[in-house]
């Protein structure tokens, strides 16, 4: 390719020297051609080189703007550039053209050959140099000059923005592009990732809406920088061309989704439901003109209906946030920030904001802060989701007491009045309530020793099964981890054979005294039966479980038993299983897995806590 511009270069020597020839830049630094160049307007794109080249020096008007900007006029724009080499040597340079979105670009030297061909709507291999964006090798010897021909055309933003720079300065600064541009695509797809997980575990389809507006912001944004054609459809020019405005439309709809969803329109004033409504028609119309329509009105549809849904999305969240919605502030933050970069991108390309690095990547500094605002106020909505439900709780057990005090006022003022009917079987009717008193207390009694083991005082076996049903959906709902414990006395037939039933029986108690004093309220134990104790832990993960359960078993070794003034050493064998249950029904379940681990932890040699998880045991 060099030997190829060597022989070109020749040929693009002008026969005198101009005046105001652009100096070839050195080092690191990047020079702005477009103060040097002139354009001349074509409006209807029929000119050849050679009309060009034979029109006089007053047909051209000088550049004015630093980025060679001319909006969208549907115009051919031919641009003239000279340049000279005063330097020592030749160093390389490149004219990268900042536009990857360009229909047609062409270069000419001075014998009217084309020394350049390309553009989005040209195969992508027809590039000299394989780049998303338009790149132009100039070779120059010491003091050699060059005058340069561009054509312009394109149905998009007329926007060259072109910068001269060494390639030693281009290699430089297309290393740091791409290590931002991974880093913007990087965080997209993490927040595609994050948003996609939380739908498929709350299934709110909020975070569907927004995931597809992420995906879809990212598509937009993988073809505005020219990633797409050169990486995922290099010869498809008619789909590259519609692709873009459909990539616009697409996430301007989603983002119409995702806010009538997340603010809750649907509950709200019907003026804010018809604007919402008018606006998803205006881009499914968007849509259909990519699809079937012209390209220019496409994209200029898509520019004007991002502008309006994001003002639009701006004044109706500052209005339900207004209105008592406290979760729209941090949406109106990130609205208005995506109104800043979507108008500062807009304006750009119309050529009414100059060309610069800011104004080149505002819509994907905007975007990414729009984005990582609305991650920050999603979360904050399940927060608030989750206190709503917790006052609705608070107030309904509120609720429940202030009825359950009305029926025992209730009740009193009925027994004042059948005191006051018969007052004569007064004596009798106090008997009687004596009498249900007395049989109500001794049902309550009946029913809690009817939950209780009458020789430890402990829960008994039914009772465990009770609270472990409640326990586990308490903790299935919640999402917090969840412990059982199976607690077994070793030898303890030896105990009753040496020491006699009765000793037995005090070290039951005994063992159940321990073990409880190392519990919190919230904890309850209970007697599973035999020697047998069982112990349901809330809140409690498995390294906590572990941890408590080897306090347990250090304890009991090292207190015996005290019984007629004989000392019984007693020790305890410990099986357990910890976690967040998935299914609100799995108490028994893990009433088994704990037992296995017990059956473990006497295997290998009593004395011991044993954790039963993922089908295999971790000896603590």
């Amino acid at each position: 390719m060099t030997a190829i511009l060597r022989l070109l270069m020749p040929l693009l020597l002008p026969a005198l020297s101009w005046a105001e020839s652009l100096p070839l830049p050195i080092g690191q630094t990047q020079t702005l051609p477009g103060p040097y160049m002139h354009v001349w307007e074509d409006p209807d794109g029929q000119a050849d080189f050679v009309d060009v080249r034979a029109l006089p020096d007053a047909a051209w008007q000088a550049v004015a703007r630093r980025d060679a900007s001319f909006g969208y006029s549907g115009s051919t724009y031919w641009l003239r550039l000279d340049v000279h080499n005063p330097h020592n040597r030749s160093l390389g340079w490149v004219l990268l053209i900042g536009n990857p979105l360009l229909d047609q670009l062409d270069a000419y030297g001075l014998d009217g050959k084309r020394i350049y061909r390309s553009g989005d709507q040209r195969p992508f291999d027809w590039r000299w140099v394989e780049h998303r964006q338009l790149v132009l090798p100039l070779d120059l010897e010491s003091g050699e000059q060059q005058r340069i021909w561009l054509r312009m055309q394109t149905d998009g933003s007329a926007n060259l923005s072109a910068s001269l720079m060494t390639r030693d300065a281009f290699d430089h600064q297309e290393q740091r592009s791409l290590l931002l541009q991974g880093l913007f695509f990087g965080a997209l797809i993490a927040m595609l990732i994050y948003n996609l997980s939380i739908f498929c575990i709350t299934r709110d389809r909020n975070y569907l809406w927004y995931s597809l507006f992420v995906a879809s912001f990212s598509l937009y944004q993988f073809i505005q920088l020219g990633f797409a054609l050169q990486w995922l459809w290099p010869n498809a020019l008619t789909w590259q061309q519609l692709s873009f405005p459909l990539s616009s439309a697409l996430a301007t709809l989603f983002g119409i989704h995702f806010t009538y969803g997340v603010l809750e329109l649907d509950k709200a004033a019907k003026p804010y439901r018809w604007v919402a409504n008018t606006l998803k028609v205006c881009a499914w119309l968007v849509l259909g003109m990519a699809l079937f329509g012209p390209y220019a009105p496409a994209l200029i549809g898509s520019f004007v209906l991002v502008v309006a849904c994001a003002i639009a999305a701006f004044i109706i969240t500052l209005l339900r946030w207004r209105g008592g919605y406290a979760a729209a502030r941090l949406f109106a933050l990130g609205w208005f920030v995506l109104i800043a970069a979507s108008l500062a991108s807009i304006l750009t390309g119309t050529g009414l904001l100059p060309y610069s690095l800011l104004t080149l990547h505002a819509q994907q500094i905007g975007g990414l802060i729009e984005m990582t605002v609305f991650s920050i106020a999603l979360a904050s909505r399940i927060r608030h989701v989750q206190e709503a439900e917790r006052l609705a709780q608070a107030k309904l057990i509120d609720q429940e007491r202030r009825l359950r005090t009305e029926q025992t006022k209730h009740l009193e003022l009925q027994t004042q009045i059948s005191e006051n009917l018969e007052h004569r079987v007064q004596e009798r009717t106090a008997t009687l309530q004596d009498t249900l008193q007395q049989l109500s207390n001794a049902n309550m009694r009946l029913a809690e020793l009817n939950r209780r083991d009458g020789l430890t005082g402990l829960f008994n076996r039914q009772t465990l099964s009770e609270e472990l049903a409640r326990a586990c959906a308490r903790a299935e709902r919640s999402r917090q981890s969840l412990a059982v414990l199976m607690l077994d006395l070793d030898h303890f037939k030896q105990v009753n054979d040496r020491y006699g039933h009765l000793a037995g029986d005090a070290c039951l108690r005994h063992a159940a005294q321990r073990i409880q004093q190392r519990l919190r309220s919230s904890d309850l134990l209970a007697r599973f039966g035999g020697e047998e104790f069982a112990a349901l832990l809330d809140n409690t993960d498995l390294t906590g479980a572990l941890d408590l359960a080897e306090q347990l078993r250090e304890d009991l070794a090292q207190t015996p038993c005290l019984y007629q003034q004989q000392s019984i050493a007693l020790s305890l064998s410990i099986g357990l299983h910890a976690g967040v249950p998935s299914d609100p029904g799995c108490g028994e379940q893990w009433l088994e897995l704990a037992d296995r681990a017990l059956y473990r932890a006497k295997a290998s040699g009593r004395n011991l806590v044993v954790s039963y998880e993922a089908n295999a045991f971790n000896d603590a």
